[in-house]
């Protein structure tokens, strides 16, 4: 039995113990402003691995800086790399984020940037960030960066801590094996109080792992993500690869960019990076923009010229066990001079709830997209989504039904997360466990487009309160999107 203490999402069919002519629609995000313009002289082609956070302070977003080992601005074929560097970028809004000049790093005899770490005897491949929500987290080490700290071929992830998101302070090395190579993210659960670590690894289509570089190849080798679990963020668990569910395709997984939904705190959501490398079928590229720049970096680099990237999104409710939609999230969208390369459509590590652009309009979802990877510097451009809106019930003109699994009704009023065409709409009613109507629960028609519109039933739903029910959503031209009783 579900206990309805918590917001229920209408992304896949769970809850769902029948339905009649019902569709689980996906929903892609809205091309949005430039966020930030990365256009300064030590950030470069290879920006990205970026990270939002919401903190009492505002909005953090950190990012690599990173020049590449070529550009196609015309300065030529090979250009010196930079060994790189994180950076740090802030925002009241979520909409529009500065640079702080922080004055902590040099950088060309100046410390006026808004570098927060950076090495001179180590390049920077990745870091990952976010803000600790566990209760017993000391304050000195609400924020926290893991970074890939490979030590005479072993890789290794290094922990610093924060407790004002901008001054680190070296920690010690996790326990946890692992190529580490790409965005390697914990996530608080709230729910089994305990870190999760989903981080990079390989293994063989024989099923055989990969937890260090030997034996990797490129080109065979299967990129995966891993997990592990800690009570105290310093003795880890590992779990093995997390799992997708049956009959799903295995193909590379570059990043995985998992977290807690923020309004639903049973919730995994993951946007990994899908990696391809389309090299047999690369006459397409004779067609697409910078087709002769493209082959200069194919002949010295192969598979930088021809490997592709989009992103998907996957779904779980216990950080174990995926439920992966294999149709993409992110493409690079129409062709330009700047996009359909390796390293295009990495999401920024989290989401911030927006306001809307129209006055009165409810608050969005917006998710950030770096653009121009390795070809020239990389911005970070926002997307939005409606609050829960990334998958949603769907009954056509003609009409669809839903009768849910049963749920413990936990408070006095139905909230639903909705929106219909002008002559659609959709009605609510409240059955017993056998799914039969019961007396007094049947709302009018409702008809619009809200995130939390009250269901209004004869009855108070008080009356339930403590017992288990099951609902029956009549949904014309209407898309649910979630429902909650509080």
């Amino acid at each position: 039995m579900e206990n309805l203490n918590r917001r229920y999402l209408c992304w896949d069919d769970k809850l769902i113990e029948k339905s009649v002519h019902l569709h689980i629609c996906a929903h892609k995000p809205e091309k949005k402003n430039v966020a930030l313009l990365c256009d300064d002289e030590w950030e470069g082609e290879c920006n990205g691995y970026g990270a939002v956070i919401k903190t009492p302070n505002g909005y953090f977003m950190y990012y690599r800086a990173s020049g590449s080992r070529y550009c196609a601005d015309g300065s030529g074929l090979l250009k010196k790399g930079e060994k790189g560097a994180i950076c740090l970028a802030q925002s009241q809004d979520g909409i529009h984020f500065t640079k702080p000049d922080l004055g902590i790093h040099q950088y060309n005899g100046s410390k006026h940037n808004n570098i927060i770490f950076t090495f001179s005897d180590r390049v920077i491949d990745n870091c990952s960030f976010f803000y600790d929500e566990n209760p017993a987290c000391p304050k000195e080490e609400k924020f926290k960066a893991l970074m890939d700290a490979s030590e005479n071929g072993e890789p290794r992830l290094e922990y610093f801590a924060s407790g004002d998101g901008i001054h680190f302070t070296p920690m010690y090395k996790l326990g946890v094996q692992g190529t580490m190579d790409s965005y390697n993210v914990v996530v608080w659960d709230k729910k089994t109080k305990q870190y999760f670590l989903f981080h990079r690894a390989f293994h063989e289509k024989d099923g055989t792992d990969r937890l260090t570089w030997e034996g990797v190849n490129f080109t065979t080798s299967i990129r995966d993500v891993r997990v592990a679990t800690s009570k105290d963020f310093r003795n880890w668990t590992p779990h093995g690869r997390i799992q997708f569910e049956e009959g799903q395709e295995e193909y590379p997984l570059y990043t995985n960019q998992i977290l807690k939904y923020y309004r639903d705190n049973s919730t995994f959501i993951g946007f990994p990076t899908r990696y391809c490398d389309r090299v047999h079928e690369k006459r397409n590229f004779d067609f697409m923009p910078i087709a002769d720049y493209r082959e200069k970096i194919t002949q010295h680099y192969g598979r930088e010229g021809t490997a592709l990237t989009d992103c998907v999104i996957m779904t779980s409710s216990d950080g174990f066990t995926f439920n992966r939609r294999d149709e993409a999230f992110f493409t690079p969208g129409p062709e330009h001079n700047s996009n359909w390369w390796y390293g295009n459509c990495y999401p920024v590590y989290g989401m911030l709830e927006t306001k809307a652009e129209e006055t009165g309009a409810a608050n969005e979802i917006s998710i950030y997209l770096g653009e121009n990877y390795r070809i020239k510097n990389v911005n970070f451009r926002r997307y939005t989504l409606r609050l829960d809106g990334f998958f949603s019930w769907y009954g056509a003109y003609k009409g669809g039904e839903i009768l849910t699994k049963s749920i413990k009704i936990d408070g006095e009023q139905m909230q639903v997360n909705f929106a219909s065409s002008a002559i659609g709409g959709m009605k609510v009613r409240i059955c017993d466990v056998d799914g039969n109507f019961l007396d007094g629960y049947e709302s009018y028609v409702m008809f619009g487009d809200s995130v939390e519109r009250p269901v209004e039933f004869e009855k108070p739903l008080s009356e339930l309160k403590g017992k288990s029910v099951k609902l029956h959503f009549t949904l014309k031209d209407t898309h649910l999107y979630s429902f909650i009783i509080k």
